[in-house]
């Protein structure tokens, strides 16, 4: 996921992640205000903040569209509710998350004959300072198979800092650290571990003989209920993880802004995503204009559909 709030003139931030499954390790926070501006730590839990904050921003997250009808996105675990064009649409902040919330949402499909895909989707506010942030889509594009295994949303940061003298390419931890993802546990019933993955982002490949299937979104809760549920998701995940509520890391530095990439740091993003074979070259465009490259109108129109190649 990539965040970058717009246009407050003080404490403006950025925040990154790199599709780790770590609640403590993924996500890094910039604030463009600093003196010295350098990658700080901070928790998946106050992202999800940052993100419901009304303030205007641009936002990067994935999308997950799977051809199991009427599937129920009550039961996410990884996933988290925004307002899109209107409509609440479950979203991810990176593609490890949707792939590992599949263990969660309820369905039943031979994995053989389960059929998916990732988009990774760009969005800006559509209104301001309203109680719940409603965002339009700028872009959206299916993610090959290698590019679901290996996106890394820092990136975008390295682009937009690449000439700035006072960027400093080294995390300054701060803040205590939370438990590792693998000893989270559910607070259900019967108060269960979280199952260990039997979906991988390693163990995805592209279904080559698949002609156009009818792929959907799952299905969202009631807006009204949207508040309550998001709340409900992360008490669990913090029960899991024994994390007190007052633990808020960041909180204390509100955020915001919009340097636009230069031409300069677009041609290096450009160059960086043509060295990994198969990411996309002109996403950067998200952040120069609302107008699509070429390229990324090309993307747009490509239908990628995903499988599991084996069963762990």
């Amino acid at each position: 996921m990539l965040l970058e709030t717009l246009d407050l003139k003080t404490n403006d931030i950025l925040i990154y992640s790199q599709n780790l499954f770590n609640f403590n390790d993924s996500f890094k926070i910039i604030y463009k205000k600093d003196k010295v501006k350098r990658p700080h730590h901070i928790s998946y839990f106050d992202v999800c903040n940052y993100v419901k904050d009304p303030s205007p921003k641009n936002l990067l997250i994935y999308r997950l569209l799977t051809n199991v009808n009427n599937l129920d996105a009550y039961s996410t675990k990884y996933g988290y509710f925004i307002k899109i064009n209107g409509k609440i649409e479950l979203v991810y902040f990176d593609p490890i998350f949707a792939i590992k919330d599949l263990r969660h949402l309820r369905f039943d499909l031979d994995p053989q004959r389960f059929r998916f895909k990732i988009q990774q989707v760009g969005l800006t506010s559509l209104t301001r300072w309203e109680s719940e942030p409603d965002f339009a889509e700028i872009y959206s594009f299916d993610l090959k198979a290698v590019e679901a295994q290996h996106q890394n949303d820092k990136i975008f940061a390295d682009a937009i800092f690449a000439f700035d003298p006072d960027f400093i390419d080294k995390e300054f931890d701060d803040r205590k650290e939370i438990p590792a993802d693998s000893n989270v546990k559910t607070e259900s019933t019967t108060s269960k571990t979280l199952p260990d993955t039997i979906t991988s982002l390693n163990n995805i490949s592209e279904d080559s003989t698949a002609v156009h299937s009818s792929l959907s979104l799952p299905l969202p809760p009631d807006s009204h209920k949207v508040q309550d549920l998001r709340e409900e998701i992360i008490t669990i995940l913090k029960q899991a993880l024994n994390i007190a509520d007052e633990y808020r890391p960041g909180t204390e530095k509100n955020q915001n802004n919009r340097d636009k990439v230069t031409e300069h740091a677009a041609e290096i993003l450009k160059q960086h995503l043509k060295t990994n074979d198969q990411q996309l070259n002109s996403v950067f465009d998200l952040f120069k204009s609302t107008q699509k490259s070429e390229g990324l109108s090309d993307r747009e129109k490509e239908s990628v559909i995903l499988k599991f190649t084996s069963n762990r």
